[in-house]
């Protein structure tokens, strides 16, 4: 069996080395032998290893595509547009297909099911959430019996990177940022990771997955990290707090779906506080298991070519015993009610230039809550909130910013 592979960068080459180098015990569970032929790469120059005398590097997409022999392509890419239209051109041609791209699954998620239903063809994507996480797996098991209602997780290594690097030396995001992007954990743009589109992506596939209704990135509201300081850092470990970036996710009343990407803070003793790096934690609540937590690492090259090459696994043995899964079908019409279920207690911090800021900041705070704890020091205020509900404060602070721009707030989960 025959497999060509899209992309030969870091997890390409990690994909690789599993297949056809025979590193770990890929080939041992094989009745046949399986290798990757042809791998697109843009750089002609690129060889793959002297010792194999099988695969070869293309640069023309039709070298696949085209190729007859070729019955699963895993597509590692990166990008939209282009990896998008590989996708759903070899789901056409009735190749069967796994990728890691999650921007393109949240993006066309029920498009790309639906050609590879009228194929009957396999369409993989566990390592699009996760990095070797299997919680893509482990969900459509769990919605056997359970009916899932929420999903929240710490679920992009850059940002866990960076927030446990600034509570661990106190550093200044910009310098955690630059540190980040000089050992690999970010990449020269990390817009996506630091507003927040990566975890959304991750979010919307597995929320849409569990309710059983279309949830794109576009749909889930995001608010970035890059305002966090740290005096934040400090000032929440003070009150026992360690701040975080969270996916979170709750289905309501049978088709009501409220989701958030934002910093929170967790108690110092909670799990998720001590999920550092680039590790990610993913908890999924059922009505009959009730709450599970699946924790690994979401990022690198072994982590996400291990659960690339676990779905190509699964296609093969599918085609060995001739016994294909029946098509996932998004049945549920979904409300997307934005953050209006989120509540909670917060945390704000607002820098103040003038007797003006300040009274500005107070009183839009004096709307919103009643009771808060005030601390006044080095031309900042901070403030520690009674419960208020979440889009109630991001309109709040949407009011403070009319006057003030540098400020950073964060909800407390108990």
């Amino acid at each position: 069996m025959n497999i060509g592979l899209l992309g030969f960068g870091t997890i390409g080459t990690g994909v690789y080395e599993l297949i056809n180098l025979n590193k770990g015990r890929f080939a041992k569970n094989l009745d046949e032998k399986v290798v990757i032929t042809k791998i697109l790469d843009k750089d002609p120059n690129k060889k793959v290893a002297e010792e194999d005398k099988v695969a070869r590097v293309v640069t023309n997409p039709d070298d696949i595509m085209d190729d007859p022999d070729i019955e699963i392509v895993i597509a590692l890419l990166g990008g939209m547009d282009f990896e998008y239209g590989l996708i759903k051109r070899a789901l056409q041609s009735g190749k069967h297909v796994v990728t890691a791209n999650k921007a393109v699954i949240s993006e066309y998620f029920e498009e790309l099911l639906t050609i590879a239903a009228e194929n009957n063809v396999i369409l993989r994507y566990e390592a699009s959430v996760g990095g070797g996480i299997p919680i893509i797996g482990s969900l459509k098991e769990e919605l056997k019996i359970n009916r899932v209602n929420e999903i929240k997780g710490i679920l992009n290594g850059t940002t866990n990177f960076i927030l446990s690097k600034m509570t661990e030396e106190g550093a200044d995001f910009a310098d955690t940022l630059k540190l980040a992007q000089s050992i690999g954990f970010a990449e020269a743009d990390p817009t996506a990771d630091i507003e927040g589109y990566d975890v959304s992506r991750k979010l919307a596939i597995l929320s849409s997955l569990a309710y059983g209704g279309i949830i794109k990135d576009e749909d889930v509201r995001k608010r970035g990290l890059s305002d966090v300081r740290a005096v934040d850092i400090e000032m929440a470990g003070d009150y026992g707090y360690i701040i975080k970036y969270l996916g979170h996710s709750v289905l309501k009343e049978g088709n009501q779906v409220y989701t958030t990407v934002e910093p929170v803070m967790f108690k110092e003793a909670s799990i998720m506080s001590n999920v550092n790096s680039e590790f990610n934690i993913i908890s999924i609540v059922g009505d009959i298991i009730g709450e599970l937590q699946f924790y690994g690492k979401g990022a690198g090259k072994d982590a996400t070519a291990n659960a690339v090459v676990g779905d190509a696994l699964y296609i093969i043995n599918c085609i060995k015993d001739n016994n294909f899964p029946k098509p996932l079908v998004f049945r549920k019409q979904l409300d997307k009610k934005g953050v209006g279920a989120f509540k909670g207690k917060y945390y704000l911090r607002v820098d103040i230039d003038s007797h003006e800021t300040f009274e500005h900041a107070l009183n839009a705070v004096d709307e919103v809550c009643a009771r808060k704890n005030i601390i006044v020091s080095d031309n900042r205020v901070f403030f520690m909130t009674e419960p208020v509900e979440a889009d109630v404060f991001d309109a709040m602070v949407a009011k403070i910013k009319e006057k003030q721009s540098e400020c950073f707030y964060a909800r407390i989960y108990e």
